[in-house]
């Protein structure tokens, strides 16, 4: 079965609308669709009416950005998107992040880096200023040569974050959040969480008890070894799983192409939806 349940628009970062993403889904003859924008809901209702012209069934969802230590995002699946509390939660996240972009534009002068932010806004258009976009002047103006360097060097360090960071929800309160809005709460790439595979199940086995339901075992930059590994969790503390690419759109993320393929024969027992 071909989906995805993991990608952004313009309500958070990504390059295309909602309507836009969702014909998007259908040319690539997706069956099941969810648009999970970072820390918004804005633009849900657009795409799930989009969907409903198409005949496509889409997941209303959402990424939550949490801490524990590090930034953690919780994907949340067929929440109710006029829930008082997630709304709540998305607007406290976007005061919050109002001007994040400015301390990142602080932080890369400070490692003296020309920045010019009409380029970043350009390159963002309509979407709210991220990392991603970041990522993409550092290379198009040469300080970097991938995404990966404008990460590993830049974007992604410690001091970086430190320097960078808003308040956020803990694991547990994004939890509760979704839930509240009737959804189910699923752990997002496990594999950019730094810890080992033991703190990993640690953790995985602590936020079952907090009402976690599933882990993003099949994404578009997990080698086979891990989303093994990830599977063996998913059964051992009763988890689901689905497949999610973290589409943001070709000129934010030109290495993540829309749609997987998920195996429903085999790993149907432990699909996140009902079918």
């Amino acid at each position: 079965m071909r989906l995805d349940m993991h990608s952004h628009s313009t309500a958070s970062d990504g390059q295309y609308s909602p309507s836009e993403l969702v014909r998007l889904a259908c040319e690539k003859t997706l069956e099941i669709f969810a648009i999970t924008d970072h820390d918004s809901v804005s633009g849900l209702e657009e795409g799930e009416k989009e969907a409903k012209k198409n005949n496509l069934r889409f997941i209303p969802g959402i990424e939550i950005s949490a801490m524990e230590n590090e930034e953690i995002h919780v994907l949340g699946y067929e929440i109710d998107y006029g829930n008082e509390l997630i709304l709540n939660c998305c607007e406290y996240l976007r005061n919050s992040r109002l001007y994040r972009g400015d301390r990142i534009c602080d932080f890369l002068r400070s490692k003296g880096i020309d920045i010019d932010i009409d380029s970043i806004r350009e390159i963002a258009g309509d979407s709210n200023l991220g990392r991603p976009h970041f990522a993409r002047y550092l290379i198009d103006t040469g300080y970097v040569s991938d995404r990966k360097e404008a990460f590993d060097k830049y974007l992604d360090t410690p001091e970086f974050l430190e320097a960078t960071r808003c308040k956020l929800p803990t694991i547990p309160q994004s939890i509760d959040i979704i839930h509240s809005a009737g959804g189910k709460a699923v752990l997002a790439h496990p594999a950019f969480i730094h810890k080992t595979d033991n703190e990993l199940e640690g953790m995985i086995a602590r936020l079952k008890e907090y009402g976690l339901d599933g882990i993003e075992c099949f994404y578009s930059k997990h080698k086979k070894n891990q989303v093994d590994f990830y599977l063996v969790l998913a059964y051992k503390y009763n988890l689901k799983t689905f497949c999610g690419s973290d589409f943001h759109g070709e000129n934010v993320k030109e290495d993540v192409a829309l749609g997987m393929e998920f195996d429903m024969e085999r790993y149907g027992d432990i699909f996140i939806l009902q079918l």
